[in-house]
């Protein structure tokens, strides 16, 4: 059987579209009442934390730690603030998610294919503010994030941190303003 690919959704709209049938027909994605605020909750919580850690990274780490540092869990933190905004604006579409490749199919077909929107004033909204960029910052993100997880010779710098952060910031801001 085939793999999910979220680079070949971008591309093309019957993938992507059969793998978002196959995820409501496993139940996967289902209908489910919004719950949008709640997942905006924890998208600001996990921004709060992890640029906490990041300030923690100035001083108290090094003093504690030595040369350690945690930015692989700071990288897993914004992926996760990227993915409750995008779970968010499912659960404003009535809609919830039990998996990652699940919830970028259902953004990538909505958002980037079919350009449907949350409700009918924001149709114009929705078309030109989530792109392929916006889809992207999601994908590259949990790949990063699987690699902060699992690839132990993964080195991740300062700078590859705030990298993250500031597509994490931009991504969510977006992700708000198309729910407001």
């Amino acid at each position: 059987m085939k793999k999910p690919d979220w680079k070949l959704w971008l591309n093309e709209k019957k993938e992507c579209k059969f793998w978002l049938d196959e995820y409501i027909r496993k139940k996967i994605l289902k209908k489910s009442s919004d719950e949008s605020r709640l997942h905006l909750r924890r998208t600001d919580h996990n921004l709060i934390f992890a640029n906490w850690i990041i300030e923690k990274h100035k001083d108290e780490i090094p003093e504690v730690f030595g040369e350690d540092n945690f930015y692989d869990w700071v990288i897993n933190i914004y992926y996760y603030a990227i993915y409750h905004s995008a779970l968010a604006l499912m659960s404003k579409e009535g809609f919830m998610s039990k998996n990652h490749s699940a919830t970028l199919a259902f953004l990538i077909y909505h958002h980037y294919h079919s350009q449907k929107a949350l409700e009918k004033e924001d149709v114009e909204l929705i078309a030109s503010s989530l792109n392929r960029e916006d889809i992207e910052t999601l994908g590259v993100s949990k790949e990063l994030r699987e690699k902060a997880c699992y690839d132990i010779h993964e080195s991740f710098e300062k700078k590859l941190t705030e990298q993250i952060r500031e597509q994490a910031v931009d991504f969510v801001n977006k992700i708000k303003s198309l729910l407001k």
